[in-house]
C-alpha cells in the first residue's frame, strides 16, 4: 500500500517539477509550495482555524528520503479566505488544493454561517477539486495532525484508501465537495456526511451527519445509515445478521418506489428487491424479508420522529416518478416530509 502510494506521489512531484522548469523557472521552487492531502477546518467565536495537513512532496520524489516528512501547520482569520492568505503570506508558500483528498470539517462548522460562506469561496476561487472527500470530526485539531503524522501513509491519503477498498458501498455513497455545492445551489436532498474519530491511532468512521435542505439535522448511526445507502442504491452487497446463528448476504440490490397522494398525505411505497445468499445458519426466504423489511420500517420511523429526517431521500424523485405530489408539494420540503408516510416492501430470492 505504502509503495504504490510513494510512486503516485513521486510522479505527481515529477510531473510538477517539469512544468516548472518548462515555464523557466528552477526546480526549487517546488519547495515553495505546499501540496495538503488533508484540510481541517473549525470556526469558533467568530474565526476561522484551518489546519493543512500535507507532505513535502520534494522530499518524497528523493528516493534516499526516509518517508513520512508530514508538516501540519495552521492559521486563523475572519473568514476562509483571509485564513487561507494568511497561512500563505506567515508561511512563505503557495498552497495548492487541487491534490487534497480530504476535507475535515469540525464539529459545529455546518450549524454556523461559515459553512456556506465557506462553499461560495471554493465555488468562486476553483480551489479544491469536486471529488475531494468531506468528513465531519469531533476530535480535536491537534489529535488529527498527530494522527496525521503516525499513520503509515498521510491522513488525506489514509481516507482515500478506505473509500476505494471499500467492499459494500459503490462510489457515489460519498459526499464530495462537489455534492455539496449543488446541494447549497438545491437544498433539495438528504446527504449523509461520515463522522471520524480516532480510536487505537486509526481514523474510523462512528456515525454520520444528516444534512437535508442544505441544514444540519443531527447524527445517525450506523445501522440507520446502512438502510440510507440501501435504499438509494448505493450499496453492493449488505450483510444482514438475523441472530447469532444465521447470517445472510443480499446483492444484486435494488428499490423502486411508488407514491400515493390521498387527502393531503403522502405514501411512498418502497420495493426492495435481493439475492440472499445463507453465510451462516439456514433462515428461510419469508424469515429474511420479514427481518429486513421490520428494519427498513424503524430506521425510516425512528429517523423521522427523532430529527424530521428523511432516510428515503424521497424528495428527489417526486419531480420524475410521482408529479401529481410535486405539483402538490412542489419545493416545500420541510411540508411534504410532514405529510409523509413509508412502508417497505421486500422481495428476496434465496440462492
Amino acid at each position: 500500500m505504502w509503495n504504490n502510494w510513494k510512486r503516485k506521489i513521486q510522479g505527481l512531484a515529477g510531473l510538477i517539477a517539469a512544468v516548472l522548469l518548462l515555464s523557466g523557472c528552477g526546480g526549487a521552487e517546488l519547495e515553495n509550495k505546499t501540496f495538503p492531502l488533508a484540510v481541517v477546518i473549525a470556526q469558533q467565536k467568530g474565526q476561522h482555524t484551518i489546519c493543512y495537513l500535507a507532505q513535502q512532496l520534494s522530499e518524497v520524489a528523493n528516493e534516499r528520503a526516509d518517508g513520512g516528512n508530514m508538516t501540519a501547520a495552521d492559521a486563523s482569520g475572519s473568514t476562509y479566505y483571509e485564513t487561507h492568505k494568511t497561512f500563505e503570506k506567515n508561511n512563505r508558500c503557495q498552497l495548492d488544493l487541487t491534490h487534497t483528498k480530504a476535507v475535515i470539517f469540525q464539529k459545529g462548522f455546518l450549524e454556523s454561517s461559515a459553512f456556506p460562506q465557506f462553499l461560495d469561496t471554493v465555488r468562486s476561487e476553483n480551489t479544491f477539486a469536486r471529488n475531494t472527500l468531506v468528513y465531519l470530526s469531533d476530535s480535536k485539531m491537534d489529535e488529527l495532525a498527530e494522527l496525521n503524522s503516525e499513520l503509515e501513509v498521510p491522513l488525506g491519503s489514509y481516507l482515500e484508501q478506505m473509500t476505494e477498498n471499500e467492499q459494500e458501498m459503490k462510489e457515489q455513497a460519498f459526499v464530495t465537495l462537489g455534492a455539496l455545492l449543488n446541494e447549497q445551489a438545491n437544498a433539495s436532498r438528504t446527504l449523509l456526511i461520515p463522522v471520524l474519530e480516532v480510536q487505537r491511532g486509526l481514523p474510523v468512521i462512528t456515525s454520520y451527519e444528516a444534512l437535508q435542505g442544505f441544514e444540519a439535522k443531527g447524527r445517525v448511526g450506523l445501522a440507520q445509515a446502512q438502510i440510507y445507502f440501501l435504499l438509494a442504491g448505493q450499496l453492493k452487497q449488505m450483510d444482514v445478521y438475523l441472530d447469532e446463528r444465521e447470517q445472510v448476504r443480499l446483492s444484486r440490490l435494488k428499490c423502486r418506489r411508488k407514491f400515493f397522494l390521498k387527502d393531503g398525505k403522502v405514501t411512498q411505497q418502497l420495493i426492495l428487491t435481493a439475492d440472499a445468499e445463507r453465510v451462516t445458519g439456514g433462515a428461510g426466504q419469508a424469515r429474511i424479508e420479514g427481518a429486513l423489511k421490520n428494519r427498513i420500517d424503524e430506521a425510516c420511523r425512528l429517523e423521522m420522529d427523532e430529527k424530521g429526517v428523511d432516510l428515503t431521500d424521497s424528495s428527489r424523485y417526486l419531480a420524475l416518478y410521482a408529479p401529481q405530489v410535486y405539483r402538490v408539494y412542489g419545493r416545500r420540503g420541510q411540508e411534504y416530509r410532514n405529510h409523509l408516510a413509508c412502508e417497505g416492501m421486500v422481495q428476496i430470492r434465496v440462492l
